[in-house]
């Protein structure tokens, strides 16, 4: 059983002990462990094998047995014996934006909805509007949310797919029935979100090759199976595709396999401008005797490239286009002119200025998270607790913070080689003020403010609600600027050129949130603030050492985005760094 279909398990456990009311503590405890699984890059069935279930962060004894169980036998009996009191539907129904344990518990009683459509119909029914503290703008909030379910429902989150895909590339790798294997299609130009997974391989084992994908244990059905291209439907719902292609059409392969569609139709149109045929088989020419014809009467044609990536835009007259950047954005008129970005790469970070401890909501100590960042080559990072008036963040008070100080100069002492910041993420109020008094925020090293609450203000309001908090002297990087949570919760309504705008005036860093289900920003306005000059700090809001690797899907957005090194702030060394973040 992999990561993810035991994190699943798990949130779904959570899901149905909070709409039964019990123990908070017993539901937090399956959500950090579901969250923790779900990001770390160990295969959990490798750490079985090794008997240290219980020293994964968030997983004791009684959480071990239970993964035990589920690696030994792929099921749970007391999910099984959970499903019997409350149908799994009811839990995936608590998916839509707005739908909490309470609501999904009064629907399911009440009017028996145990399905997303069944849901749909009974807001459009306006029953809801007849119970007590229902009104229509509930109605129209639940709709909104059945919506934007819908819109990401056929599409899988960028952090969830590639870790399934890593996975399966390496298997292959290590079969020895293929000679090259390759990540293509959206996962391979990091979209934030990807409709199906593409593998790209050669072999001079094809059949071989294919039986082994197909039989591999992520594999819940084979829809297709040739001699050159196989389908399968992943136990995670994923659709995962694998192709066989020549030695010396894989990199013509490789590039139209990638897309996107936009970019491939440039480049052929192209290729065609230069008297070129260009597809995935490799790039030809017309052979100079025009009326020779083939066996199937067709012309003859010569090939040209085909076997590289590099041959392929060698042959339109380009250098190779990082697949980041090949979305038709004006990538190839760049490319022309000999002005592509030199993108920013993993190395260049020397730090990462986003996490939480067991200060707030984190599950590790300060001390734990600078010894993994230290591990990492970081140079720097930053301690960034909650301080929140929301009560299950467990926030930081102006007394905690005055500990958390204290806490990070002892550890700066004692920990050679890395230097921490003491800092926080603090809320942004409704009316604009930040949730710890300025005496406080002026001792800190960083301040992140971040909206955690009160996200429906109209956009003229949520606008000035940010505003205020840039203006404000001690606030340095504003976290998840448009505060979306990709398929649950749609950006703020803000003007966010105006944002920028104040951002840049008043040398405020926006945030690239890099955990996968963020994003935020996105790559349209990630290169908007870029070309207004706006600071970015990729950071991982990690709340467990093990997050601290989701850093690679902030450097693959920022890519997406057109950053180099030069836009972003944790690239830069420590004391520069320290004076943009006094301003």
């Amino acid at each position: 059983m992999e990561n993810i279909e035991i994190a699943k398990i798990f949130s779904v456990i959570a899901d149905i002990l909070e709409i039964q009311g019990k123990n908070k503590y017993r539901v937090g405890a399956y959500r950090r462990a579901a969250q923790v699984i779900e990001a770390m890059p160990d295969d959990i069935n490798e750490i079985y094998k090794k008997g240290r279930l219980d020293k994964i962060p968030g997983v004791g004894e009684s959480l071990a047995r239970k993964i035990k169980e589920l690696i030994e036998t792929g099921k749970l009996e007391e999910l099984k014996q959970l499903e019997k009191k409350v149908p799994q539907g009811v839990t995936e129904i608590m998916e839509v934006e707005g739908v909490g344990p309470k609501l999904a518990k009064l629907v399911y009683k009440k009017f028996g909805v145990t399905t997303i459509n069944q849901l749909e119909k009974l807001v459009k029914s306006h029953k809801l509007q007849r119970l007590k503290g229902f009104r229509s703008k509930t109605e129209e909030n639940i709709l909104r949310g059945i919506e934007l379910l819908r819109k990401h429902g056929e599409r899988e989150l960028l952090g969830k797919a590639y870790s399934q895909a890593e996975s399966i590339v390496q298997k292959v790798k290590e079969s020895g029935f293929a000679d090259k294997t390759e990540i293509a299609g959206s996962l391979r130009r990091r979209k934030e979100t990807i409709g199906d997974i593409d593998i790209l391989v050669t072999s001079k084992k094809p059949l071989k090759v294919m039986d082994f994908f197909t039989s591999l244990p992520e594999v819940k059905e084979v829809e297709v199976k040739g001699k050159t291209k196989a389908t399968v439907i992943l136990k995670t719902g994923i659709e995962a595709d694998m192709r066989v292609v020549t030695l010396k059409s894989f990199g013509a392969a490789f590039h139209y396999f990638t897309g996107s569609k936009a970019h491939n139709i440039r480049i052929r149109k192209r290729g065609a401008e230069r008297g070129l045929k260009i597809n995935e088989y490799g790039v030809f020419k017309k052979a100079k005797n025009e009326k020779r014809k083939t066996k199937n009467n067709r012309r003859q044609e010569m090939r040209v490239g085909g076997k590289t990536e590099e041959e392929v835009f060698k042959s339109v007259e380009l250098p190779w286009i990082p697949p980041e950047l090949r979305e038709d954005r004006g990538e190839i008129e760049a490319a022309e002119k000999g002005k592509l970005p030199k993108l920013i790469e993993l190395k260049d970070l020397k730090g990462d200025l986003h996490m939480h401890t067991t200060f707030s909501d984190g599950a590790h100590s300060i001390e734990e998270m600078v010894r993994v960042a230290k591990k990492k080559g970081y140079s720097y990072i930053a301690i960034t607790d909650h301080a929140s008036p929301l009560g299950i963040l467990k926030g930081l008070t102006p007394q905690k913070v005055l500990k958390l100080i204290k806490e990070v100069k002892r550890i700066n002492k004692k920990i050679r080689g890395i230097k921490v910041l003491a800092g926080a993420e603090v809320d942004i109020l409704p009316s604009g003020e930040l949730y710890l008094p300025q005496e406080i925020l002026k001792k800190l090293d960083v301040v992140i403010g971040a909206i955690h609450t009160s996200f429906r203000m109209p956009k003229k309001e949520m606008t000035q609600r940010i505003l205020l908090a840039i203006r404000n002297p001690y606030v340095a990087i504003i976290a998840h600027p448009t505060g979306r949570i990709l398929g649950r919760r749609e950006s703020y309504e803000l003007d966010l050129d105006e944002i920028m705008k104040e951002a840049k005036k008043t040398g405020t860093i926006l945030e690239l949130n890099a955990f996968w289900n963020r994003l935020d920003l996105n790559d349209i306005n990630l290169r908007l603030a870029k070309e207004k000059g706006v600071r970015i700090a990729i950071s991982t809001d990690a709340h467990n050492v093990m997050e601290l690797d989701i850093i690679k899907y902030g450097i693959s957005q920022a890519r997406r985005g057109w950053l180099e090194a030069k836009d972003v702030v944790n690239t830069l060394p420590f004391e520069k760094l320290k004076k943009i973040l006094k301003k």
